[in-house]
């Protein structure tokens, strides 16, 4: 049986899928915060609001601009007090017309059978641009990288971009303290992994830590990651993240006490979401990569 709070969430789920408004509404505490990442001068239904009315206005600007054309809701998971509900989703956004296909996270705490509190992780970027007719590949349009060498058939990352012995590639520089403070001081990071062919993987939101003059990263979903996945093939790439567009190295991470130093990171700068976000992070410590600007 669904405990009263998972129950709260698809009662949620099933009133979304009408579109009814009230009925949307009345799974919501009267305080309720609704957050949804953006900027609300480029998608309307973005930013942080607060109550009935303020929710109301995110969702009618939402349906306006949305056609749904696939919603796929895996497995929700509930942990102190937070309901987690994963899934995938393909949409068309007007007036552009474009379609954009994203995994997503949703967040919520419940009380009292209400929703007291809402966040979405998702393709920020990529829905900013869908919805505002820009090319999704922009990113992937920059000047490719040179790759040193072909990867074989095995899948392994390629030895001497992480300063080994002998290594050949273009010298490792470090961030300036201007991109620490930015990237660090950023919630989120976009990452785009470089593939075999050379041209970029479609940019991703992530978690981004900075621990001394260094900036790790972590998969959420562990070595399942797709995007850690493509990381580890060239293990070269390029972030956006505050402000900085940088191409990076991921340099693999296995030092215990790096390790240790990058979980008590992440919980004292994500600590406010939750454990349900910060203990899989924790557990995550085999994907722990380190970004070296390039």
């Amino acid at each position: 049986m669904a405990s009263e709070a998972i129950a709260a969430v698809q009662a949620f789920f099933d009133a979304l899928g009408t579109r009814d408004l009230e009925r949307i509404l009345s799974h919501f505490a009267p305080d309720a915060t609704w957050t949804i990442p953006g900027d609300p001068a480029l998608t309307p239904w973005a930013g942080c609001r607060t109550g009935p009315e303020e929710i109301r206005q995110s969702l009618a600007a939402f349906f306006a601009a949305v056609e749904p054309l696939a919603f796929e809701l895996r497995t929700m998971v509930e942990a102190d007090g937070q309901v987690l509900a994963p899934g995938r989703y393909a949409s068309r956004f007007h007036p552009s017309g474009q379609v954009i296909e994203s995994e997503m996270i949703l967040r919520f705490t419940v009380a009292d059978a209400l929703i007291t509190d809402y966040r979405v992780f998702e393709d920020s970027l990529g829905i900013t641009r869908t919805y505002l007719g820009e090319p999704l590949t922009t990113i992937a349009a920059r000047p490719q990288v040179q790759l040193p060498r072909p990867v074989d058939d095995r899948d392994e990352p390629l030895r001497g971009l992480a300063g080994s012995p002998g290594d050949r590639s273009t010298p490792m520089t470090t961030w300036t303290s201007d991109e620490l403070d930015r990237i660090a001081g950023a919630d989120e990071l976009e990452v785009a992994p470089l593939r075999r062919d050379g041209t970029l993987r479609r940019p991703v939101p992530i978690w981004v830590v900075r621990e001394g003059d260094a900036l790790y990263v972590r998969s959420f979903r562990g070595t399942d990651g797709g995007w850690w996945r493509t990381a580890r093939t060239l293990h070269q790439g390029h972030i956006r993240s505050g402000g900085v567009d940088k191409d990076v190295t991921f340099a693999d991470v296995a030092d215990s006490q790096i390790n240790d130093r990058i979980d008590t990171a992440y919980r004292t700068k994500y600590g406010r979401f939750g454990d349900a976000y910060i203990n899989p992070l924790v557990a995550a410590r085999p994907t722990t990569l380190k970004l070296v600007p390039r």
